[in-house]
């Protein structure tokens, strides 16, 4: 069957991205190289490459090189995980093809979507299209691309293209999530704290904060009002969460940094009663060991049942043990053991404690 002139761009298109992506050895050469790839087909003029986590699609990260200026991305990051706009992430992943334009998601009516009010036209970009990268184990992540006013429109070949990008980069996004928890190193710094306003300013700071976001390698942004005060995305993300209406005054979350690995976000909601006029308080950690799990379990594709089943053989337990916590018969149990080995790439349970999750998880 003859293959239309749209299939056979995006095909081409998807080719010279998934050849470029898998050429990555970092998340942040992965979205360069993405982006390089792509560029001359999408025509973007800015796009973020967004890390997610696959549990709570809340922003762990990314590559913010070519995106919006950093003074805007607290209100981009507030409208995002707490006011709630047309085209965010968490409605694109409730569909089967992950990708959405922002002036179709509107009826035509831009000026209905906050983020294009307070954040598009005064930067003077016309539309947004954005695509989940995701594959049959979860959402890695994300590309939001804009086009300038005087930019042709996104036409529905570019939203073809955008498509056949979400499984391909999905499966190569999960690989490197799991690459940078092996690589990841402990770190011995304090927890650090960061008092927000309203408006997601800085009150106050402490120095340790500052030590856990080295790493990260946020552009400068010298135009900015704070500049010295900006923050990583994933803190703003945490930071709106909680504030959100049906928040219940604390919220977790994390991001990765390449000098202390995972670090685990701590948000709480402080009412209007704080005399420094701060809003929110969020805490910045390490992530302990046992916190990787989840995201290694998704990026290995295991089941809820199979989740289980390996963190009780990571606990040391028996077959017998297990079938019984878990109130399964010993042949089930080992039917998942199987399963797991399958996905791991392992073939005992020593490989599993000694292998993978032990370089992840112990």
């Amino acid at each position: 069957m003859k293959r239309n002139g749209g299939d056979v761009r995006a095909d081409r298109v998807t080719d010279a991205a998934s050849r470029a992506a898998r050429s990555a050895r970092t998340v942040e050469e992965f979205f360069e190289k993405v982006k390089r790839a792509t560029r001359p087909a999408l025509r973007f003029d800015i796009c973020a490459g967004v890390t997610v986590d696959p549990q709570t699609l809340m922003n762990t990260g990314g590559d913010y090189r070519d995106a919006l200026p950093p003074s805007m991305m607290p209100r981009m990051l507030d409208i995002e995980y707490r006011e709630g706009d047309a085209n965010d992430l968490s409605d694109l992943a409730t569909r089967t093809t992950p990708v959405g334009l922002l002036s179709r998601e509107t009826g035509g009516c831009l000026e209905r979507s906050p983020r294009y009010r307070d954040i598009m036209r005064p930067l003077g970009f016309r539309d947004e299209l954005r695509v989940l990268l995701r594959d049959r184990h979860g959402v890695w992540g994300a590309l939001i691309m804009g086009r300038a006013q005087d930019a042709p429109p996104f036409a529905p070949s570019d939203l073809a293209v955008a498509a056949s990008l979400a499984q391909p980069l999905g499966s190569v996004l999960r690989r490197l999530h799991l690459t940078r928890l092996a690589e990841a190193g402990a770190s011995a710094a304090a927890p650090g704290l960061v008092l927000l306003d309203e408006e997601y300013r800085v009150v106050h700071r402490t120095p340790t904060a500052d030590m856990w976001f080295d790493g990260l390698g946020q552009p400068a942004d010298a135009a900015a009002p704070f500049a010295d005060e900006r923050l990583p995305p994933a803190v703003y993300a945490v930071a709106a969460a909680v504030q959100a209406s049906d928040a219940p005054g604390t919220h977790t979350s994390w991001m990765h940094s390449r000098t202390h690995g995972r670090v685990r976000l701590n948000a709480w909601c402080l009412g209007r009663s704080d005399t420094t006029g701060a809003r929110t308080a969020v805490v910045v950690e390490q992530a302990g060991s046992g916190e990787h799990f989840g995201l290694i379990a998704a990026a290995y594709g295991l089941t809820p049942r199979e989740r289980d089943v390996t963190g009780l053989v990571l606990r040391g337990h028996s077959t017998a043990d297990i079938a019984r916590r878990a109130g399964l018969s010993p042949h089930t149990v080992q039917d998942h053991l199987k399963s797991v080995f399958d996905k791991t790439g392992l073939h005992s349970r020593r490989e599993l404690v000694a292998g993978v999750f032990a370089r992840h998880y112990l």
